[in-house]
């Protein structure tokens, strides 16, 4: 399946060939491949055909039919929290999963992502991460931060890699915790498939580092705000649960059933935008049942 894209040239991209404007949004497809494309009229230069040599300029538009590895969906209860030529946030709800893992799958964040800004579906390393810089758990909400071109995916990561990105989270843990602290166990996969991740000793397993804070004592629980200095998966959930105080509705790791979702919403990012530099940060509400449930809680306290 292809669907047609069309690109904006940048300001830092402007004065480079067409066909090789095109290489960094049609990676890996070959030159040779992308030559043959321009040659048989496919490619369009604002509008019309061109040749691969010739020049293209800021604001011209570049439109191509792209083989499109992910499956449009544009009906998902995803919110566009901001968007603008290179990056795109997104607010998702507990229950869908950030990245499609067949093809076929049409009920994740990136089949948002594609049907919202197509030109994603040729933005990152892997054919199904649409331009996703990270993850979120399926039963976790919040924000996602998404890249619009090559360029933009390339910036965005290297902060990740640096951890200069800010990521805070909000969550209710079971029991009281009494005070704020860190917590820098090492996280390794468990279970027959991986699917769980437990602590290890130092040195062993990834390195992971998580600052928590108590932000409100209800009954038998603790709201609690946590930062991110580290992106393993699952972190927070096996270094809270290491500590005693699993996340409300997490039986993966130690949570009785509940009646309510996974407690665990990303509600804070901030990074460098990657073409202006400037800081930029971006928040996110609690959802309706998260607060449902904490004001429940609130409620037992003054009964």
């Amino acid at each position: 399946m292809s669907e047609v894209v069309q690109w904006v040239v940048a300001a830092n991209e402007g004065a480079v060939r067409l066909d090789t404007f095109l290489a960094t949004r049609l990676q890996p497809l070959p030159r040779r491949d992308i030559a043959a494309l321009i040659a048989s009229g496919q490619v369009l230069l604002n509008g019309r055909t061109s040749k691969k040599g010739l020049r293209v300029h800021a604001g011209d538009t570049v439109t191509a039919p792209v083989v499109c590895s992910v499956r449009p969906n544009p009906a998902l209860p995803i919110a566009v929290v901001y968007a603008d030529d290179t990056v795109v946030v997104l607010d998702k709800p507990a229950g869908i999963p950030s990245l499609a893992l067949r093809h076929t799958e049409t009920d994740a964040v990136t089949n948002f992502l594609v049907a919202r800004f197509p030109e994603t579906v040729t933005v990152g390393p892997r054919p199904l991460e649409s331009g996703l810089v990270h993850r979120l758990d399926t039963p976790t909400s919040g924000l996602l931060l998404a890249a619009r071109t090559p360029a933009a995916y390339a910036s965005l990561r290297k902060q990740w890699s640096v951890r200069t990105v800010e990521k805070q989270y909000l969550a209710v843990v079971v029991g009281q915790l009494r005070a704020g602290g860190e917590v820098s166990y090492g996280l390794a996969p468990a279970g027959p498939r991986g699917q769980r991740m437990r602590v290890v000793a130092p040195g062993q397993g990834q390195a992971a580092r998580t600052l928590y804070a108590p932000v409100e004592a209800l009954p038998g629980y603790t709201l609690v705000r946590v930062t991110l200095a580290t992106g393993v998966r699952h972190q927070i959930r096996a270094h809270l649960a290491a500590l005693g105080h699993p996340i409300v509705g997490d039986t993966c790791y130690g949570a009785t059933a509940q009646t309510v979702r996974l407690c665990l919403h990303a509600e804070a990012l901030a990074f460098l935008h990657p073409t202006t530099g400037q800081h930029v940060r971006f928040t996110s509400p609690t959802p309706p049942d998260f607060s449902a449930f904490v004001e429940h809680l609130r409620a037992r306290a003054v009964s």
